[in-house]
């Protein structure tokens, strides 16, 4: 079963999402912030981080940057899901080291193949 850290603030997406994941093949853990994610990430690692990029504490471009500067989380995927889909926005994620974005609204079904590509690829 692989596993999915999911890091965003909007309760409802968690929600929809977690429910399609776990339908799937996937195990889920949630974060709601940055804080939560790094306690998470001590315990565990993940085969993939989905993270947003407007959250409480720390924004997740600049929390991106600290899992790709750090040698024990720099191989987990991140992909950024995100309402922030602006060409800037997108170019400041793949400069952060993320290896994937998605915008919200998106389908869970493309959700799912844009997971599965890049888990493909690590």
């Amino acid at each position: 079963m692989k596993k999915v850290l999911i890091v965003d603030d909007d309760k409802d997406l968690i929600e929809t999402v977690t429910f399609y994941l776990t339908y799937g093949e996937y195990s889920v853990r949630i974060a709601e912030n940055c804080a939560q994610m790094f306690k998470i990430l001590k315990e565990e690692k993940p085969d993939i981080i989905l993270l947003d990029i407007m959250l409480p504490d720390m924004d997740g471009i600049t929390a991106c940057k600290h899992l790709k500067t750090d040698p024990d989380l720099l191989s987990i995927p991140v992909m950024m899901v995100t309402a922030k889909g602006k060409r800037e926005d997108i170019e400041a994620a793949i400069k952060a080291g993320a290896d994937g974005y998605i915008p919200k609204p998106f389908s869970l079904s493309r959700l799912v193949e844009r997971i599965e590509e890049i888990l493909a690829h690590h």
